[in-house]
């Protein structure tokens, strides 16, 4: 058993009464693979409950940090996340929670195993200016990255603020972001028809449905994540053991084919059965989705071969992900020559003119092509 398969055994031991063997290899190096994949606040909430004498005395107060370190952060972000939600719904805006802040008090063992680095909201797209008015009043203030908060607002689906205590707001109006990947948002746009009342942080909010969860949290993997993290799949895993009962399964084939992300449920779900167990229906599912053509295959083949390395091939996996034919060529085409006013809002600070702004893109799209290359071949 590899560390990573018994990493999943000790993740299911917390739910399913599993007791997983002692694992391959040494405790310190368990501790840096929990550690690199974002697991090591559950891992040191299991083995608090299991008491496992075997454990060094070292490895285990290391773990325990870590969870108490992410019981801290998670008490200032569920506060953060509370005044969030108040304020919303005081200026009268829908709001989805997503990811771990929804996640951690619904499926979770307990909330503080699920680590939080931000707080994740859906709003509507007619939406996001006056929530961004909310924020500023609230300390918040837009972030600095290689986007300027003009460009997210216009041509992005997401963008983010820091706020006055550390926490950091990513305010998303699509589920998915990746320019590179095409797919049917506006389909997507009905999980607002769907969303269910909850109370997260002592706060009224609305939340994805099951179906739409499931759908929303392996696009999220496949095309954010690229197909790769422990954290990501087992949030899958506790969804689909919570709800696999009463999802509707022929509800959510069907929706995966409108929003045209079948391939990116299949490839997660592949992915997801290869590291835990799961309901038969998630079985029965997957073969009703399963993609054929070239660009599957060459996933499919990306998968088996470069494994460790699919986290840097985020500008090739979401084109293979994309369902339709059509719908590749369009984006490629759209990456690649830009309009003029996409060039102005993206490099016009450091290229005024247009045609240094397409030379700048060209030049960056020259080097984005040469690295999926070169991590394609392994070199």
């Amino acid at each position: 058993m590899s560390t990573s398969a018994w990493l999943c055994a000790c993740l299911s031991s917390l739910t399913g009464g599993l007791d997983p063997k002692v694992p391959p290899g040494s405790w310190a190096g368990v501790a840096r693979m929990a550690e690199a994949e974002a697991l090591a606040p559950a891992l040191g909430f299991g083995l608090a409950r299991r008491r496992d004498d075997a454990v060094p005395g070292d490895v285990a107060a290391r773990l325990a940090e870590r969870f108490r370190q992410a019981l801290a952060r998670h008490v200032v972000m569920s506060r953060d996340l509370a005044t969030l939600l108040r304020s919303l719904e005081e200026a009268a805006i829908p709001v989805i929670p997503l990811k771990g802040a929804f996640l951690a008090e619904t499926v979770y063992p307990h909330p503080a195993a699920r680590p939080m680095s931000d707080i994740d909201v859906l709003v509507k797209p007619g939406d996001r200016l006056r929530v961004d008015a909310v924020l500023r009043g609230l300390g918040y203030r837009p972030g600095s990255d290689a986007h300027s908060w003009t460009f997210d607002m216009t041509y992005d689906a997401a963008t983010f603020y820091d706020g006055p205590e550390g926490a950091r707001v990513d305010v998303h109006w699509r589920l998915v972001n990746d320019p590179r990947y095409a797919w049917n948002h506006v389909e997507a746009d009905g999980v607002w028809d769907r969303a269910v009342s909850v109370t997260l942080a002592g706060e009224r909010a609305l939340a994805l449905c099951p179906e739409d969860l499931v759908l929303a949290l392996a696009t999220h993997l496949a095309i954010h994540h690229g197909l790769s993290g422990l954290l990501w799949y087992w949030d899958l895993k506790l969804v689909l053991d919570c709800w696999s009962a009463t999802l509707d399964w022929d509800a959510l084939v069907a929706r995966a084919t409108r929003w045209r992300v079948r391939s990116a449920l299949f490839f997660v779900l592949r992915g997801l059965a290869e590291r835990f167990a799961l309901p038969d229906a998630v079985h029965d599912v997957s073969p009703r989705l399963a993609p054929r053509g070239p660009r599957p295959a060459a996933l499919c083949w990306l998968v088996a071969h470069r494994s460790r390395g699919l986290r840097d091939l985020e500008h090739v996996i979401p084109l293979l992900l994309i369902d339709r034919l059509t719908d590749l060529l369009g984006g490629i085409g759209s990456a690649v020559v830009p309009s003029p006013a996409w060039i102005r809002a993206r490099y016009g600070a450091r290229s005024p003119s247009l045609v240094r702004g397409y030379l700048a893109h060209g030049g960056r799209m020259a080097a984005v092509v040469g690295r999926a290359g070169q991590r394609v071949t392994g070199r």
